[in-house]
């Protein structure tokens, strides 16, 4: 593991403070993510604010660059993430356990679901506000997830999915399109995109999924989303009754339905009309492990995560975060 050097060569600094910092990721929305960048250094410069800057330079980067951070210090760190939600789920995953910590999020990406729902920042001038107008009422505590496939373990603040979902985040990831999208400054309808695409080759499949220990079956599964908050998929509405801090998950399974009828789910769930819909089935929980019958994608805040089977947990009140008063 390369070692995170705190140098004067490898940061940028103003004032003599030193609880901010900011971990770039310079590939964001094609690489829009560094102009991104240099707006906010004008803030913080014309503010008079001390900060440190990291550039992450390989996947993963970012969570090893927040847990460097907060394992040098004690006190309370605002750690923000300059990138999409697969940057901010690093940072999360680096900062889990340090409840010095402060997460904060410049968004920077495709989908920027985190800062929509749970931050409820509208762009990255309001993200960069919260933290120059600091103060303790926009400090909030909120919930988490600990999830476990057979490839890996992670936190995860936004939700997880498996299906169609999954499968669409990764191609939207592992496509020349997402690249395209974002230079029209259209990133978000990339998944909109490849839904369209994906509607009629997907292949559903039965899942079994039990709910604080109670077994449920459900047919011809399309997705299965566990939410800790209202967003995903760029600003799709999937789950309105979520809330980050309230200590449950809300978990939305579509199945047995078929495609025509998926157009309607699709159509409605941008004002959350899909959840009084016939084999739209919700729950609340605070534990859920999900098999797939056939083998199907997961992801977690936008990342892929493993396949065909997963268990969650939820960790009630885990992390701090700046986001904006309600």
């Amino acid at each position: 593991m390369k070692t995170i050097k705190f140098n004067n060569d490898e940061r940028k600094r103003t004032g003599v403070a030193e609880d901010l910092y900011f971990i770039i990721n310079p590939v964001a929305q094609n690489k829009g993510s560094q102009k991104i960048w240099q707006q906010i250094e004008k803030q913080l410069l014309t503010n008079n604010i001390a900060y440190h800057s990291f550039y992450t330079e390989y996947k993963g980067h970012a969570k090893q660059i927040a847990s460097e951070i907060l394992s040098k210090t004690d006190k309370d760190t605002i750690v923000a993430a300059v990138g999409g939600d697969g940057t901010l789920h690093e940072v999360i995953n680096g900062a889990a356990g340090y409840p010095h910590g402060i997460i904060a999020s410049i968004p920077a990406g495709s989908g920027n679901d985190y800062a929509r729902g749970i931050q409820r920042s509208k762009g990255y001038m309001e993200a960069i506000s919260l933290i120059l107008n600091n103060s303790p009422k926009k400090i909030r505590c909120v919930d988490i997830g600990h999830l476990e496939t057979k490839e890996t373990q992670a936190a995860f603040i936004n939700s997880f999915g498996i299906g169609i979902d999954a499968e669409i985040t990764y191609e939207v990831n592992h496509s020349a399109w997402k690249s395209r999208f974002n230079a029209l400054k259209l990133g978000k309808l990339v998944y909109i995109y490849f839904f369209l695409k994906k509607l009629l080759t997907y292949k559903r499949t039965d899942m079994t999924v039990v709910i604080d220990g109670t077994e449920h079956v459900f047919k011809k599964v399309w997705f299965i989303v566990t939410a800790n908050q209202s967003y995903f998929g760029g600003g799709i509405n999937i789950s309105p009754h979520s809330e980050d801090d309230d200590g449950w998950f809300n978990l939305i399974a579509v199945h047995d339905i078929p495609h025509v009828k998926l157009l309607l789910v699709f159509i409605t769930v941008f004002w959350g009309g899909h959840l009084r819909l016939k084999n739209v089935t919700s729950f609340v929980c605070r534990e859920v492990e999900i098999t797939s019958k056939s083998p199907v994608k997961i992801q977690a805040d936008g990342e892929i995560v493993g396949d065909s089977k997963v268990r969650a947990k939820m960790l009630m009140r885990k992390i701090r975060i700046l986001a904006k008063e309600s």
